[in-house]
C-alpha cells in the first residue's frame, strides 16, 4: 500500500510539476514572439518614415524594455540577404540569414526561430518582409540568455521539490497504510484469538471505517452463526447422551439380574425379548439420528416422480389404520383427489407417517385424524388434523426441535425420542418448502406441510428411517 500510494502521489506531483513548467515555457515564448512583432511593427513604421541612408545608425540602438528583459536587435536585409541596416553588433552576435532562407519567408506576417548566437547564447528572431518601393526585409532578434537562466534556476527548484515530495510522499504513505492496516491487524488478532471456547467474541465495530464495518459486520455475523451451531451441537449430544444412556442401562440391568442366578428357559427368553426391545429402539433412534445428520450435509438431488396425492395418502392411511383403530381413532383421507405433485416418494410417506403417528398417539379413543391435500399453482398443501389434547402455546414454536417433548401434557411422549416431527421439518426443507401448525389444548392441532411440486430441491436423496 505504501509503494502504491508513493507511486501514484509522486507521479501526479510530476505531471503536475511537468505542465506548470511547459505552461511557464511556452508563456516565456509567446510573451517573447509578442515582443518581437511589437517591435518589428514599431521599426517597420519607423523605417518607413524614416529618410535615413546606408550607413547611419538605426534607431533602435540597444534599447531595453521591462528592466531585465534581454537586448533587442533589428536589421534590414535586401532581397539577396545583403545586410542594408543593422543594430550595431548584431553581425557579430548572429549571422544575416541567406537569400534562400529569405525566399522561403511566406508573402505576409513573419517567421520566428530560435537560434544560437555565435557566443552559444540563446536567441529569438522574427523576419518579416516591410513594403516599400524596393522589397525589404526586417530582422528582429531577441537575447533570451536571461529567459534560459531563469528557466534553469527553475528546474534546479523542481528537482528540490520533487525530491522532497517524494520524501513526504513515502513518509505519508506509510502512516496512511500504517493507519488503514491498523482496523485490519484488529479483526486478524480477533480472528486468532477465535477457539471453540471463545466464541463469545466479537469485532467491535465502533470507529472502524466504512469499507471495513461491513466485513466486521459479515464477520460477526459468522461468529453469531457458529456459536449457535456449536450450541446446537452441544445439546444435541447431550440429548443424544440422554436419549441412548435409558436403554443400555436398561439393557445392562437386565442382563446383570438374568446372570444373577441360573434360570429358566421361559426366563431367559423373556429377558431376551426385553433386551430385543431396547436394541430395536436404540437402532431406531440411531437411523433417525443418521437420517437427520445426511439431510443437512447431503449432495445429491431430490429423487422426485409424479405422486397421486389421493392415492398415497390412501395407502398410508392403509398401513396405519390398524394401529388406528386399536386405539379406537377413526383415520380418513378427505378432500385430496386428483392432486398430483412431483415428491420424493420416499421421504413424503415417511413424513406423512411420522405426523400420523404422533397424531394417533395423542388423540383418545373416538377421535379422528383427517388428511387433506389441496394444491395453488407450484404449491401443494398437505393438512394433517387431529382432534387430540392440543399444544399449549408456549411450546408451538419448539415441537419441530431435536428431542424436544412435552412430558406432562401429552400422553405417550415417554415412549418416543421426540425426533418424528423434527423429520418431517427435515424432509419438508429439503423439498424447498415449509411446516405450519396450529392447535388449542383439549381441541386438537392441525399440522401443514407446504411444498413445492416441481423444481430444483435441495440436496440428497435419502433412505426412510
Amino acid at each position: 500500500m505504501t509503494a502504491w500510494y508513493v507511486l501514484s502521489a509522486f507521479a501526479l506531483i510530476i505531471i503536475a510539476t511537468g505542465s506548470l513548467y511547459w505552461v511557464l515555457v511556452n508563456g516565456m515564448y509567446r510573451e517573447d514572439v509578442h515582443d518581437l512583432t511589437d517591435n518589428l511593427e514599431n521599426a517597420s513604421l519607423l523605417l518607413s518614415a524614416s529618410s535615413a541612408q546606408h550607413g547611419v545608425s538605426f534607431p533602435f540602438e540597444a534599447p531595453r524594455t521591462r528592466g531585465h528583459r534581454p537586448d533587442i536587435y533589428v536589421r534590414v536585409l535586401d532581397p539577396s540577404g545583403r545586410v542594408l541596416l543593422e543594430t550595431p553588433g548584431l553581425s557579430r552576435q548572429l549571422p544575416a540569414p541567406s537569400r534562400a532562407e529569405l525566399a522561403a519567408l511566406p508573402a505576409s506576417g513573419g517567421a520566428s526561430r530560435q537560434v544560437v548566437s555565435r557566443q552559444g547564447e540563446p536567441f529569438l528572431t522574427l523576419i518579416a518582409p516591410i513594403a516599400g518601393a524596393q522589397p525589404r526585409f526586417l530582422e528582429v532578434a531577441m537575447d533570451r540568455a536571461h529567459d534560459e537562466f531563469l528557466l534553469a534556476r527553475y528546474r534546479e527548484r523542481l528537482w528540490l521539490i520533487l525530491g522532497v515530495s517524494l520524501v513526504l510522499c513515502a513518509l505519508v504513505g506509510y502512516l496512511i497504510a500504517r493507519s488503514g492496516m491498523r482496523p485490519i491487524k484488529g479483526i486478524s488478532q480477533t480472528a486468532e484469538r477465535i477457539r471453540a471456547t471463545t466464541l463469545h467474541e466479537r469485532i467491535t465495530t465502533d470507529g472502524l471505517p466504512e469499507e471495513l464495518r461491513g466485513l466486521a459486520e459479515t464477520f460477526n455475523g459468522m461468529l453469531d452463526r457458529l456459536e449457535q451451531s456449536f450450541a446446537h451441537i452441544s445439546q444435541f449430544s447431550d440429548d443424544v447422551a440422554h436419549e441412548l444412556r435409558t436403554p443400555i442401562n436398561n439393557l445392562r440391568g437386565e442382563i446383570e439380574v438374568a446372570l444373577g442366578k441360573t434360570r429358566s428357559a421361559d426366563e431367559y427368553r423373556d429377558v431376551l425379548g426385553s433386551c430385543f426391545e431396547e436394541c430395536t429402539r436404540i437402532a431406531r433412534l440411531i437411523r433417525t439420528l443418521l437420517f437427520l445428520a445426511r439431510a443437512e450435509t447431503a449432495a445429491d438431488a431430490l429423487q422426485r416422480e409424479p405422486v397421486d396425492l389421493g392415492e398415497e395418502l390412501s395407502k398410508i392411511v392403509e398401513f396405519y389404520e390398524a394401529d388406528a383403530g386399536e386405539k379406537g381413532v377413526e383415520l380418513r383421507v378427505i378432500g385430496a383427489s386428483g392432486v398430483r405433485a412431483e415428491l420424493d416418494r420416499t421421504l413424503f410417506q415417511q413424513a406423512i407417517g411420522n405426523l400420523i403417528s404422533n397424531a394417533v398417539a395423542h388423540t383418545s379413543a373416538g377421535g379422528s385424524v383427517k388428511l387433506a391435500a389441496s394444491a395453488s399453482g407450484q404449491d401443494v398443501r398437505v393438512t394433517v388434523t387431529d382432534t387430540g389434547c392440543g399444544i399449549a402455546p408456549e411450546h408451538l414454536p419448539h415441537v419441530f426441535g431435536r428431542f424436544y417433548r412435552i412430558e406432562p401434557s401429552r400422553t405417550g411422549s415417554q415412549q418416543n425420542a421426540g425426533l418424528g416431527l423434527a423429520v418431517v421439518k427435515s424432509i419438508v426443507n429439503r423439498h424447498g418448502g415449509r411446516v405450519e401448525i396450529a392447535s388449542r389444548v383439549g381441541e386438537g392441532t392441525e399440522v401443514q406441510l407446504i411444498v413445492t411440486s416441481s423444481g430444483a430441491a435441495a440436496p440428497a436423496q435419502l433412505t426412510k428411517s
